[in-house]
């Protein structure tokens, strides 16, 4: 890799004279939901029935298939072709699920309720499972929000996260039960790790709407403001993020805001949030340019941003249909050295859905291929020993379509698709990263890196 990273002036950001409207954000269908439903029990056909645990927290699988997430209390799906599913419920549940739109059946079983709720009014759990036809002879597939590795567990496909009351209860009327996870989260096959077009837009306005957030809290932050202050600049509205908004002056980590610390010139600074289908984020320092750093952090930090360009510009670079994780891991690595060396704990990106995290392709000698309608997430956090504790971190998301997903997103919305356009042109005209033509950058701020936060008008450039 030849080119020279350079530090150009810039003002903005991409897109800021397009409106973001929400007239053309689609909307997920009963029948969608009957067509998920359909292909995981086509995926599942090895099972006689499938049992779907979500909670507050761990709600996509649940919600990829009812679009019903359980933000008071937990909630169990049972699947089995050719049966009415059944939706299991606590007491405020029975009415908050009125959302779904596909024929199911509720049933109420009062232990998924907050404690000091009404008890004493559902059937047993192991009778509610038996009279949906789980017995001896079934075959259960049991699906919360994590599958594990010969790595991990010796009987990994036996180990289950949902909570063991209800792998007890399925237990004790099925002699057959597996981890079935992998039918939804598997790089590879996993029916949510490949989306339909009215997600990958979906995705598209949820990272406008982030990254412009993320926007409008960068640029309006003060020396000497406390990290709560300027946490009311991300104006988050109510729309669900599925991680915290993070505002880090220096420290404490994610753990924030804090009311106390504030912001200093010259000290480390992590901000971002997102919304469901995208996240943003970024690492660096809160300076005008290398002189507010105290000296021996000057050259470190050169360095540090130059090679984290050149690393995140070829990992945009290295994303293509057909391409195989493993390639995207070992171009990056190649301008890194050690992914442990240069201070990367994690993987070079990964794949989101409505949960920040679904999986990773991006794996040394992963062989699982990239595929049009992935949404997949540039994050990798760098901080080597040479930095002296400093970070450096860019997060955005692109989406891979291939020419007739683009043609359809195109015809259904317009807005987005025109939004994407002018960000893969602002990256290879500006940035100098040459995207294929099936890589569609989804946030206004994709692979812009800031060297100083207090002078926004810096961005680093390959030439």
């Amino acid at each position: 890799m030849n080119e020279n990273i350079t530090y150009i002036r810039h003002v903005g950001i991409m897109n800021e004279n397009s409106p973001l409207s929400y007239e053309n954000a689609p909307v997920i269908t009963k029948e969608d939901y009957e067509v998920r439903i359909g292909e995981l029990l086509e995926a599942a056909s090895q099972y006689s029935h499938l049992v779907i645990y979500a909670d507050k927290e761990h709600f996509s699988n649940l919600e990829y298939v009812t679009g019903y997430d359980p933000r008071y209390e937990e909630c169990i799906l049972l699947l089995k072709k050719g049966e009415i599913p059944w939706l299991i419920l606590g007491n405020e549940g029975m009415g908050q699920a009125q959302c779904v739109a596909i024929e199911h059946k509720k049933i109420l079983f009062q232990s998924l309720s907050p404690m000091g709720q009404p008890r004493g009014d559902s059937k047993a759990l192991p009778e509610i499972l038996a009279e949906y036809g789980i017995s001896q002879e079934s075959h259960v597939g049991l699906l919360g929000w994590k599958s594990f590795c010969e790595k991990e567990f010796e009987d990994y496909k036996h180990t289950y996260e949902v909570p063991s009351y209800i792998v007890k209860a399925i237990e004790s009327l099925a002699s057959d039960v597996e981890n079935a996870n992998w039918l939804m989260m598997d790089p590879d096959k996993g029916l949510r790790t490949v989306q339909d077009v009215k997600t990958l837009i979906l995705s598209e306005i949820a990272s406008t709407k982030a990254s412009r957030k993320t926007w409008d809290f960068v640029k309006n932050i003060k020396e000497g403001m406390t990290e709560i202050e300027a946490s009311q600049l991300f104006n988050i509205d109510g729309e669900p993020c599925p991680t915290y908004p993070n505002i880090c002056f220096y420290g404490k980590g994610i753990l924030s805001p804090d009311y106390h610390r504030t912001l200093k010139m010259g000290q480390p600074i992590a901000f971002g949030m997102g919304y469901r289908y995208a996240q943003i984020h970024r690492v660096g320092v809160y300076a005008k340019g290398f002189e507010d750093l105290a000296e021996e952090y000057r050259e470190p930090m050169k360095k540090l941003y130059d090679t984290y360009f050149k690393a995140v510009a070829v990992w945009f670079e290295s994303l293509g249909i057909g391409v195989s994780g493993g390639t995207v891991y070992q171009n990056v690595k190649e301008i890194i050295g050690s992914y442990k060396e240069f201070g990367i704990a994690l993987n070079p990106g990964h794949l989101i859905h409505t949960e920040e995290w679904i999986n990773s392709p991006f794996v040394e000698n992963g062989t699982t291929k990239l595929k049009s309608g992935m949404l997949i997430q540039c994050d990798f956090t760098a901080r080597p020993s040479y930095a002296l504790g400093l970070g450096v971190h860019v997060e955005d998301g692109v989406v891979l379509a291939d020419e007739e997903t683009r043609e359809t997103i195109k015809k259904l919305a317009p807005d987005s698709y025109e939004r994407m356009l002018e960000r893969q042109r602002f990256m290879r005209e500006v940035l100098g990263i040459h995207l294929k033509d099936e890589v569609l950058p989804t946030s206004d701020l994709c692979g812009i890196l800031h060297p100083f936060y207090a002078d926004l008008d810096w961005i680093l450039a390959k030439r």
